[in-house]
């Protein structure tokens, strides 16, 4: 598995049997009462909000990247 902040990569190898798979599980997480799940603290501003969803997007590009590479092993 590949740990970065909020995510985590689960990559399952190929097989001449099996094609190669993966998942994406969330890590960092708070739970409201209400039950919701935020993967971002509370933020105050647009700025601080911005922030976050570049962090987020900057994971998911790694992500992608690493899952890309993954497949074409396979």
């Amino acid at each position: 598995m590949h740990v970065f902040g909020a995510f985590e990569l689960d990559i399952r190898p190929g097989t001449p049997d099996n094609p190669a798979s993966v998942r994406i599980a969330l890590l960092r997480y708070t739970r409201g009462e209400d039950g919701h799940l935020f993967i971002t603290p509370e933020c105050a501003s647009l700025e601080e909000l911005e922030g976050q969803i570049n962090s987020l997007q900057d994971e998911l590009d790694e992500i992608r990247e690493r899952a890309r590479r993954a497949f074409q092993v396979a």
